[in-house]
C-alpha cells in the first residue's frame, strides 16, 4: 500500500490563496442575498387550459380519489437587470385555503424539474445568469383530491430571483 501523497511545502501558499480566491467567488460565502420578483409576462400556457381526469378510470376499494391534469407551459424569464451574475431562480406557488393541489415538471432546457405544493417555492436554477432571457418548456402536471375539484383554485405561479446583495 503506497501512502498517500502529499502537498510539499512550496505548494501550500498555492493551495492556500487557491482556497481563498473559490471563498470569495462562491455566491454561497456572499454576505448576503437580495430577492426580487422576475418578470415572466411572456410565458403562456402551450395547449390553452388543461382538463382534470381521474387517475384511475374504473372505481375500486383501493383507487383514491385523485385528479390529474397535464399541460406544457412555455417559460419565459426576463433576466435582462441580472446577466452575468451569480443567480438562484426560484418558482413559487402561493399558499392555497385547504387544497390538496400540488404539481411536479420536467424540463428540456436550462430550467430544473421540480415538485411544489401551495405555499411553497423550488429551486429551478442556479448559476451564472447566461443572458436577458430563459427560455424552456415545462410539462407540468397537476394533482388534487377529487373533493376540492368542486372549485379548483385558479393557480398563478410566479418566479423569484435571488443575487448576492
Amino acid at each position: 500500500m503506497t501512502p498517500p501523497a502529499r502537498c510539499p511545502a512550496a505548494c501550500r501558499p498555492w493551495l492556500a490563496l487557491l482556497c481563498a480566491s473559490l471563498l470569495c467567488t462562491t455566491p454561497a460565502f456572499a454576505a448576503g442575498w437580495a430577492t426580487f420578483t422576475v418578470d415572466d409576462s411572456m410565458s403562456q400556457v402551450q395547449a390553452g387550459t388543461a382538463q382534470l381526469r381521474w387517475r384511475h378510470a374504473l372505481p375500486s376499494r383501493n383507487a383514491t380519489n385523485v385528479l390529474d391534469a397535464t399541460m406544457d407551459v412555455r417559460i419565459v424569464l426576463n433576466t435582462s437587470p441580472w446577466v452575468g451574475k451569480p443567480a438562484r431562480i426560484y418558482m413559487v406557488m402561493p399558499a392555497l385555503a385547504q387544497s390538496s393541489l400540488s404539481v411536479q415538471w420536467t424540463t428540456s432546457g436550462l430550467l430544473q424539474p421540480g415538485r411544489l405544493s401551495g405555499g411553497q417555492r423550488q429551486l429551478v436554477f442556479s448559476g451564472v445568469v447566461p443572458g436577458a432571457r430563459i427560455e424552456d418548456t415545462m410539462r407540468v402536471t397537476a394533482t388534487t383530491d377529487a373533493h376540492d375539484a368542486a372549485s379548483p383554485p385558479r393557480v398563478s405561479f410566479t418566479f423569484e430571483i435571488e443575487v448576492p446583495s
